[in-house]
């Protein structure tokens, strides 16, 4: 797209906004949400081992890790009550963190012996002299030891994924450029600790997706050199890094919801599960595609609920095979104690109903927002698996099943001053807005994400202590 018509169309975004979301209501177990029994769950699981397909595990890491310390910085700047209480429980119970065995003898010593000040820990973890956690990717933070060894998130996912028992698996991290080096040297030491070696690819977010950014006056914002601000427009440019990835089936998962090594079991059983039945969903379609068989699809879809039947029935005299082969996502869902995030909803758009996420954000402007917080019970996807393929195989442009207007526009302080910007629609969000989507529930404890490194001293994260 030209510069210009890219500026215009945003700030037009920026201006007026997005239109609203017809929300119908939150998608819930019974309606939306499907569940198993442990039998089908192992029917499933054996049908991904008896078909083991090659796989790819994709993990968006380019975040960084500084909100993990966020409180810590705040402490420095601006103490108070609950920073203060929480700088205070990060520092009684320090030697717990697998962040410890990085620190130098002097520090750990001094620690031991009382005399280790707050402030100092503070400077050499999130100091550029130091460690600088205050801008290392969360990726390479230290999450875990299994003694001797220290793992980060990075190389936990490998290890954890490593051990599904599929014919092939590769590994692909978004990440930012300036730290490929530090990814590679992680790998390294990752294969020599295991002897095993693993194939792993980068890429990075795609400039060109950069978001304009604006001035309240609607005018664009300037750096001191007159070029126009950019900045990344939202983990839906990733949509591009997915499509690049050409691969059959994709196993997605946030950098930062890992367990510890010793109780990877359970994620890994469910990752099964979840692949198992992708397999069974895809054979189905298939079949009903083959023998032209509408009314089995229908009956089919009564339990399955992966279409609304009323687009059933109007495909039925059109197209219908071209909706059953839209890209397939089969989402792990599990229920919502309050971490901050979005969740399943159905939606109404063109006159049909269908299963989305949807972020808080999202629905907060709408006249019913209350009542649709309440009725939710279950979080955004914790294990998605994709098959971006028709059920020929044949790799789909994935920017055809997106919904471009599900963008959302972000306002900050920039320099003392407010700006806005557009941020593209989230991947699992409006970037996928058309895929045929199955939202399953799991169980809570497959979902452990670390937004503060507080959160490093729950069960998940700590050797042989399952809840």
């Amino acid at each position: 797209m030209d510069p210009q018509q890219a500026i215009q169309q945003q700030l037009d975004v920026v201006q007026n906004g997005t239109a609203p979301l017809n929300v119908l209501a939150a998608c819930r177990v019974g309606d939306g949400i499907l569940t198993f029994t442990d039998e089908q769950k192992e029917q499933y699981r054996q049908l991904a081992k008896a078909q083991a397909p090659a796989i790819t595990y994709f993990v968006p890491a380019s975040g960084s890790g500084s909100r993990m310390f966020e409180f810590l910085m705040e402490f420095i700047q601006f103490p108070n009550p609950e920073n203060s209480q929480k700088a205070a429980r990060f520092f009684s119970r320090l030697s717990e963190f697998a962040l410890f065995r990085k620190l130098p003898n002097e520090l750990k010593h001094a620690y031991f012996n009382g005399s280790l000040q707050l402030e100092t820990l503070i400077d050499h973890l999130l100091g550029e002299s130091g460690l600088n956690y205050g801008k290392t990717p969360k990726g390479l933070i230290p999450f875990h030891t299994h003694e001797p060894f220290v793992f980060n998130p990075f190389q936990e996912h490998i290890v954890q994924a490593s051990h599904l028992p599929l014919s092939a698996c590769h590994f692909h991290f978004t990440i930012q450029r300036e730290f490929e080096k530090d990814f590679s040297l992680a790998i390294q030491d990752l294969e020599a600790l295991t002897l095993q070696k693993y194939a792993v690819s980068y890429s990075t977010q795609d400039s060109a997706t950069d978001a304009y950014v604006f001035k309240s006056d609607g005018s664009l914002l300037l750096d001191r050199d007159g070029n126009a601000v950019r900045r990344p427009a939202g983990h839906g440019t990733l949509l591009s890094n997915l499509q690049a990835l050409q691969a059959p089936y994709i196993l997605v998962k946030n950098i930062d919801n890992v367990q510890h090594y010793t109780l990877q079991e359970d994620s890994n059983q469910n990752w099964l599960f979840l692949l198992g039945l992708q397999l069974q969903i895809r054979k189905d379609l298939k079949a009903f595609m083959v023998h032209h068989d509408f009314e089995g699809l229908c009956r089919w879809n009564d339990t399955m609920g992966l279409f609304d039947p009323k687009i059933l029935t109007e495909s039925k005299e059109l197209d219908w095979h071209e909706l059953l082969n839209r890209p397939l996502r089969v989402c792990g869902m599990v229920r919502n104690d309050g971490q901050p995030g979005g969740g399943p909803f159905f939606i109404l758009k063109d006159g049909f109903k269908s299963k989305q996420i949807i972020e808080k954000s999202q629905l907060i402007h709408l006249p019913n927002a209350s009542q649709l917080l309440l009725q939710s019970t279950h979080f955004n996807p914790v294990l998605m698996v994709l098959s971006p393929c028709d059920l020929n195989g044949v790799a789909h442009d994935l920017q055809q099943f997106q919904d471009a207007a599900a963008c959302f526009v972000v306002e900050k302080n920039h320099e003392g001053q407010q700006v806005k910007f557009v941020e593209q629609p989230g991947l699992w969000n409006g970037a996928m807005a058309n895929w045929n989507t199955l939202f399953v529930e799991l169980p809570s404890h497959v979902f452990s994400p670390v937004k503060s490194v507080i959160d490093l001293l729950e069960n998940a994260h700590l050797a042989n202590k399952a809840d």
